[in-house]
């Protein structure tokens, strides 16, 4: 389990990237971790790690502090999809794995085997294994920096997983990577989170993987805590939000008075959300069809991808906890 209470972690130049944060990760349980660039995901993950010292506040990671931790007993992988690196940095936290470059895919999964002593009959188990499943088995003889960003990106997960991680972080693992390589990856992620053996944390911009993989999400925003629970409760709690868009001939008129609750107009479009038990969709489709020339216009429930930008827009600072 991870426990983390009040943490806090301020820089020296007064940026506080982590403010007052209080969190609970079951053991086996898949976490997404969501917001804007600069909301302190960043900064949480490398706190779980160890590899900052906190502030302020409380946090423990199977027991132990991760900030100069003794034991092995439990371990912590990472994968970043923004930090394809030209060197192995062990020394970037305990389970990090960063790939060499000018090795081949074979003698980096060999490296992998002897830093962590896994056992030669389980090393070629796991790699029988992994490798079909990623399609990497035909890259071996291959150097890391002759592979494609997306075979690169599942050599780095297959490695990660070849030591089996009690905690496994991806930071942004979708970036840049092609549509056949992201179901590679959330397959076996998918597999992972089913056996409830590995406790995962995920950050990605893309919610529609989030939803697929993870049984939560916690949704930072200016290092605040703002959002901590499922995605059913997102969506119950947006229940009565309706997304409407409407494109004109012409400039679209005002909207007056009408209680929405936001808008955007992009070029002749007109998007509005609204809450259907204080004003209906009838009522505001009658008045912009009266006061506009209109071409389309369609009416739906926003996805949860949506509500989070939303909630990135709103900057809400409240803590759900």
């Amino acid at each position: 389990m991870i426990v983390i209470k009040n943490l806090t972690k301020t820089f020296p130049d007064g940026i506080t990237a982590v403010n007052d944060i209080s969190l609970h990760i079951a053991r086996g349980e898949a976490v997404g971790l969501i917001g804007a660039n600069g909301a302190g995901k960043t900064t949480l993950i490398k706190l779980i790690c160890g590899l900052y010292l906190p502030t302020s506040g409380y946090i423990k990671v199977f027991g132990e502090n991760p900030f100069g931790r003794k034991t092995k007993e439990s371990s912590i992988g990472m994968v970043t999809g923004q930090m394809i690196t030209d060197g192995y940095n062990y020394h970037f936290g305990h389970g990090s794995s960063l790939l060499q470059d000018d090795l081949s895919l074979r003698l980096n999964m060999e490296m992998i085997k002897n830093i962590y002593r896994i056992p030669t009959d389980l090393y070629k188990q796991r790699l029988k294994t992994f490798l079909p499943e990623f399609d990497l088995q035909d890259q071996l003889h291959y150097r890391l920096n002759q592979l494609s960003l997306g075979q690169r990106m599942k050599a780095e997960v297959a490695a990660v997983l070849l030591f089996q991680p009690d905690l496994l972080i991806l930071d942004e693992p979708f970036i840049g990577i092609d549509v056949v390589a992201k179901e590679a990856i959330r397959k076996i992620l998918q597999q992972i989170v089913s056996r409830r053996e590995t406790t995962v944390i995920l950050t990605t911009h893309n919610v529609e993987e989030l939803e697929k993989i993870c049984d939560r999400v916690v949704f930072l925003d200016s290092g605040r805590l703002v959002y901590n629970g499922s995605f059913d409760r997102l969506k119950q709690s947006h229940i009565g939000l309706n997304c409407m868009q409407i494109k004109f001939q012409g400039a679209p008129p005002d909207l007056q008075d009408f209680p929405i609750e936001r808008y955007r107009i992009d070029d002749h479009t007109l998007t509005i959300y609204y809450d259907n038990s204080v004003v209906s969709s009838k009522d505001i489709s009658n008045y912009l069809l009266s006061h506009g020339k209109v071409s389309d216009i369609l009416i739906q429930k926003p996805t949860v991808e949506e509500i989070i930008k939303e909630l990135y827009k709103e900057g809400n600072h409240g803590n759900d906890n």
